[in-house]
């Protein structure tokens, strides 16, 4: 989703009660960022999850030998051998060829099978001489499980885009009724105005407050949804954005603009008393 380019809003009056002296900053654009991320960041796990569906019905289209005790002597250990690598191969075709691999990764097909599949299956794969019955369902099955847990990260960027998405509209809501407070100007309203307005002012500030505190418990969902995960998922997802709490960011830009906007009121109104 591209960021919103909508031009900022320059306050009409020095004396306007919201935000006088003010340049508003577009509220959303680092959240449009942010989502944009997001969709950057589905669509890799999405075209992984497809490539280990793609990889687990290659797998199970291979022959298996059955399982021997016949010495090397008496075996083909070569022919054997050819259906681990036609596993291999076909790892490296699908798994291994999606567009952002080597950026994101860039390993080995050992290293790989490692971190996907575990250690003593990666080794029996680079290693082994015969797929069995056996073996490649255990290959199957560690496909299933990897594809498995791109399904379920894919769950929660969606559930991340909705989050960033239903933040955005509150905060473009809380900001145009912020606006709208600024007419008339404080200059023109009474001691008893200026109380309503000032009582309108907090209760913007308290709206904001709660959109934060609803951010930071979906962040901390998040963490206990994913506790295998070393790195936190917002500073993961956002990493090379210019902040990495874009959501938090925006709620402490417009909490600040709405706190100086208070003060103005108050200094108004103790002039005015």
């Amino acid at each position: 989703m591209a960021p919103t380019r909508g031009n900022e809003a320059d306050v009409p009056h020095a004396d306007g009660a919201a935000s006088a002296g003010v340049r508003w900053p577009p509220m959303t654009r680092r959240i449009d960022e942010a989502r944009a991320a997001v969709a950057a960041e589905r669509a890799c796990v999405a075209t992984e999850r497809d490539a280990f569906e793609a990889f687990d019905r290659r797998v199970a289209a291979l022959a298996t030998v059955a399982a021997s005790t016949t010495p090397p002597l008496l075996s083909d250990p070569q022919r054997s051998g050819q259906s681990l690598e036609r596993v291999r191969t076909a790892y490296e075709e699908t798994v291994m060829s999606v567009p952002h691999y080597e950026a994101e990764y860039g390993d080995t097909v050992a290293e790989s099978l490692a971190a996907e599949f575990g250690e003593d299956l990666a080794a029996a794969l680079v290693g082994g001489t015969a797929l069995t019955a056996d073996f490649r369902d255990a290959v199957r099955a560690a496909a299933a499980a990897a594809r498995r847990e791109r399904e379920e990260f894919l769950t929660v960027l969606d559930r991340e885009d909705t989050s960033l998405a239903r933040t955005a509209a509150d905060l473009s809501e809380v900001r145009s009724d912020l606006e709208a407070l600024d007419d008339p100007p404080l200059s023109d309203r009474s001691f008893d105005d200026l109380r309503a307005l000032w009582e309108s002012v907090r209760d913007v500030e308290a709206r904001i407050e709660g959109i934060g505190m609803r951010r930071q418990e979906t962040i901390r969902g998040y963490r206990k949804e994913l506790p295998g995960v070393p790195t936190d998922l917002v500073e993961y997802l956002y990493a090379d954005l210019s902040v990495t709490h874009p959501v938090l960011a925006a709620v402490a830009t417009l909490g600040d603009e709405t706190r100086r906007a208070r003060r103005r009121v108050e200094r108004r109104l103790a002039s005015t008393a």
